[in-house]
């Protein structure tokens, strides 16, 4: 086996190199995910586009769901790699995978039996429903390609080769535009074929992943699992910040579309799906560069090397107070373009998401740091802390201030609770994450 990529001596450039495939990779992934709404906006019609939205917090529990044994399960095997316990952490790999599997197979059942129910909770109108289960329906059949995805994107990383990961992405959206236009377009497939373009490219990175950790030659492959189940709950606890952070999301779509609806009907459900996007393209800058420099804190966590951690530390704090000040700057100089996009020459809803996309621009001031800091917690094995600070800002901050300020101030009360709540989680991050660097519990 040749050397593994994250035992090497990192400078500023080498560092970020190293993590800008995994940027460029969740970038493009975030991008191609924007194509489908596009398309679906212009090409169907703007209550299609709102229906997505409504599906969105059950294809956040998913996307969560594999991103918690991929990013919790991704820092514990980089430690057991950089301890050298290659063998053990082959095996664990090869379990995680498994359980994957027989999570998602659960999910398809469990959806498919309650799929009307599920959907009029999480606000399907008479107008949206048809729409919502047309595209939930399709997503569901290809969740198993769905979920391996977001798990390999983590793995690739582990196993020194993101620019395999970035290949894998780039792919997969390629794929995806070419197929809504295909399918939307020429063949007028309207919001199914959306959906059909998403899991067909989805499919890419999945048999990229499998062919890839088939091949013993790597640094990171399956084997015959020895059926460990600690590495299981190990994972689920270690990741399930991510997890929780992809239901906080979902969550916190489910009031705003709620809230939405009974202020200004699906318009503004339209409104908060423009923003949502652009969440995503905007966060996928941050998480990229985090998870990017992930293993390399896990590895070197394992191997006792604490000068090695405290330099990455320093850069990657550095980089994204960077990256913070750009996004804001794009964000507030292109909002208007970007809005226009979705909305065409909708003018009501021109107005009201561009009223939204200026607000949540100043999140962006401290977000970025929130998710370094985060993930940084699941790179040390202490994803119980990353995971109780989710729950507080989703359900002691957010979820509080959606229910009671949209309802007195109007539309403002949605668009406020995020940026208010990011800046409030800032410090109470910065305090837990400066005490453990003081009392030197990290090596």
């Amino acid at each position: 086996m040749k050397k593994n990529n994250l035992a090497k001596d990192f400078n500023t450039k080498t560092l970020f190199l190293f993590a800008l495939p995994t940027m460029i990779m969740m970038l493009f992934e975030s991008l191609y995910s924007i194509v489908d709404g596009i398309f679906v906006a212009r090409f169907v019609n703007i209550d299609a586009f709102a229906s997505i939205n409504i599906v969105m917090p059950a294809i956040l529990f998913f996307m969560g769901t594999g991103t918690m044994f991929g990013v919790g399960g991704s820092a514990i095997i980089a430690k057991k790699m950089g301890e050298k316990r290659y063998d053990e952490a082959n095996s664990d790999f090869s379990v995680i995978t498994l359980v994957l599997l027989v999570i998602s197979l659960v999910d398809i059942l469990i959806c498919f039996i309650f799929m009307d129910e599920m959907l009029e909770w999480l606000g399907a109108t008479d107008v949206l429903m048809p729409y919502a289960k047309s595209y939930f329906q399709i997503i569901l059949f290809g969740l198993l390609v769905f979920m391996g995805q977001f798990l390999f994107q983590s793995f690739f990383i582990v196993a020194g080769e993101p620019k395999m990961g970035l290949i894998a992405v780039t792919s997969a959206g390629f794929t995806n535009i070419i197929l809504d236009y295909i399918f939307i377009v020429w063949f007028g497939m309207g919001i199914e074929g959306a959906a059909y373009a998403t899991v067909i490219s989805s499919a890419i990175p999945t048999i990229l992943g499998i062919a890839f950790f088939f091949n013993p030659k790597k640094t990171l492959h399956f084997t015959l699992p020895k059926w460990n189940f600690k590495i299981i709950r190990q994972s689920s606890i270690n990741g399930s910040s991510a997890l929780v952070n992809f239901l906080a999301t979902g969550v916190i779509a489910f009031l705003f579309n709620h809230a939405m609806l009974k202020l200004l009907g699906e318009t503004g459900v339209a409104a908060v799906t423009i923003i949502a996007y652009t969440e995503y393209v905007f966060n996928s800058l941050f998480l990229g560069y985090c998870v990017g420099i992930a293993p390399v804190v896990s590895f070197n966590f394992g191997a006792k090397n604490r000068q090695k951690i405290e330099y990455v530390l320093k850069k990657g704090f550095m980089t994204i107070a960077a990256l913070s000040l750009l996004t804001v700057f794009m964000m507030l100089l292109l909002s208007s373009n970007i809005v226009q996009i979705f909305s065409q020459d909708n003018a009501a809803l021109h107005a009201i998401a561009l009223m939204g996309f200026i607000i949540f621009a100043l999140k962006y001031l401290l977000s970025g740091i929130n998710i370094l800091i985060s993930v940084l917690f699941t790179s040390f094995s202490k994803g119980k802390i990353s995971t109780l600070i989710a729950v507080v800002k989703t359900f002691g901050l957010i979820v509080p201030m959606v229910l009671f300020l949209p309802y007195h101030i109007g539309v403002y009360g949605v668009w406020i609770t995020v940026p208010v709540a990011e800046f409030i989680i800032f410090f109470v991050e910065l305090y837990l994450f400066g005490k453990i660097i003081k009392l030197r519990r990290i090596v």
